[in-house]
């Protein structure tokens, strides 16, 4: 194997882990088959109920361990999406975290990989693998209904949906040899265009430019130059030096960038408009391998505050911490947490929580409840 295919494939198993433990540990081809399990879900009685926020929150749910897949995110501030698979195929349910009502979205005759809503919470998709090589992508409405569904060659994908306008995403598509095509699909237009970009990882800044870490995969190194790139007259802009991580918000651009060799790193936040930058938040970073691991972090748009786990000085824990790049103060919310997925809900509030997103954090009273319950 050459240097540079063993740096991409290096690479692309880092990137794709991480959205292996987003998705619930589940590889993009079938599960194994084994007996079914008992499809049982209990609703919490009134000895599980959280006084959360001023108002009575039912935890926890119990499923059947057998059965559970992930919590797939947010419907609404109120109700979650979890995923249960077994031989009969996958099922898709809604979880109302106050009346504690569960109902079937979505049955699958196949396994559900992995399912994410898009900014504005209307569109979904549903990612099912009928063969180890091939993924049905099904996007639906907020009543289950299909608005969309196309087929493509995958050993795994991955995908971004685009923040400032909900109707398009961008996906990734690679083969078991880590080669890959990336498509782009209009869902307002029902069209898939392929290959638009030949990155595989990309960030939305608005309906016609992405960002994307450009990476020299002949020379090793520990960051790369962070690029605009205009997907209607093809140009390329350099943005930033020494980036390790680009995510991208509604109006904002954030990076986490390499100071030095020990781990010095900075959160830095740039306009989308112009790509200035207006604020930045020191931190640190914590080997892995020959690269740096990438803490998980999210933002609340509505509040402008962004969430990020914070190694110590020691790099033995983390801490959830907050920061707002407008008023340039950092605030610790948790201590001692393991650094795992999150994501907020839309107002904010709460946010999901571990390799499943089976716990819950309430941020205003900065604790952790367990949601999700296995028997």
């Amino acid at each position: 194997m050459n240097k540079t295919l063993m740096r991409l494939t290096n690479f692309l198993s880092i990137m794709l882990l991480i959205g292996l433990l987003v998705s619930g540990c589940i590889p993009s081809h079938q599960q194994e088959k084994g007996q079914t399990p008992n499809r049982e879900i209990k609703v919490p009685d009134n000895g599980s109920e959280n006084q959360l926020n001023g108002k009575d929150m039912k935890l926890q749910l119990h499923i059947n361990e057998g059965l559970f897949h992930s919590v797939a995110g947010w419907k609404d501030n109120e109700t979650i999406f979890y995923i249960l698979n077994d031989d009969e195929g996958s099922e898709v349910h809604t979880y109302n975290l106050y009346s504690g009502e569960s109902e079937l979205f979505y049955h699958s005759d196949v396994p559900i990989v992995q399912m994410a809503a898009n900014a504005e919470k209307n569109l979904f998709l549903i990612h099912t693998s009928p063969s180890s090589y091939e993924a049905d992508l099904i996007f639906l409405n907020k009543r289950a209904e299909i608005q969309y569904q196309t087929k493509i060659n995958s050993f795994e994908l991955s995908f971004t949906w685009n923040q400032a306008n909900p109707s398009q995403i961008f996906l990734t598509s690679f083969k078991e040899d880590w080669t890959f095509d990336t498509y782009l699909i209009d869902l307002n237009e029902e069209k898939m265009v392929e290959n638009p970009i030949e990155i595989p990882f990309i960030q939305w800044m608005d309906s016609v430019k992405v960002s994307y870490l450009k990476w020299d995969l002949d020379t090793p190194s520990l960051a790369a130059p962070l690029y605009l790139y205009d997907l209607d007259n093809q140009s390329e802009k350099l943005i930033a030096e020494n980036v390790v991580a680009n995510t991208n918000f509604n109006d904002l651009l954030t990076t986490i960038e390499l100071i030095d060799d020990n781990g010095t790193a900075v959160v830095r936040f740039y306009h989308n408009d112009d790509q200035k930058k207006f604020a930045e938040m020191p931190t640190r970073l914590v080997a892995l391998y020959s690269d740096w691991s990438i803490p998980y972090h999210d933002m609340d748009s509505r509040e402008n505050l962004y969430y990020i786990f914070e190694v110590n000085e020691e790099k033995t824990d983390f801490s959830l911490v907050s920061f707002s790049p407008e008023r340039n103060e950092k605030e610790v919310v948790i201590e001692k947490i393991k650094n795992f997925p999150i994501k907020l809900s839309p107002n904010g509030e709460y946010a999901l929580y571990g390799p499943r997103y089976e716990k819950l954090i309430d941020l205003k009273k900065q604790s952790i409840k367990e949601l999700i319950k296995l028997n």
